[in-house]
């Protein structure tokens, strides 16, 4: 009989460490068109990582039920 190999989930991407963000003043922030895009596209991008780190873990994505 041939027994296909287990197949791990692939382990996840690093967080990001805390020191990586800053916190800037309103007023250093530029505000025309391409900066709103900018900011637009770092919004979903941090929102689509947090998405990501909360996602339920592989026993609650479990589809068929089975526990055993």
């Amino acid at each position: 009989m041939s027994r296909s190999p287990l197949r791990l989930p692939a382990p996840p991407a690093p967080a990001p460490a805390p020191g990586a963000f800053a916190l800037l003043p309103a007023a250093l922030l530029s505000a025309g068109p391409e900066a709103e895009e900018a900011r637009r596209a770092l919004y979903e991008w941090a929102l689509a990582e947090a998405r990501a780190v909360v996602r339920p873990s592989l026993p609650e994505r479990d589809l068929a039920g089975v526990w055993n």
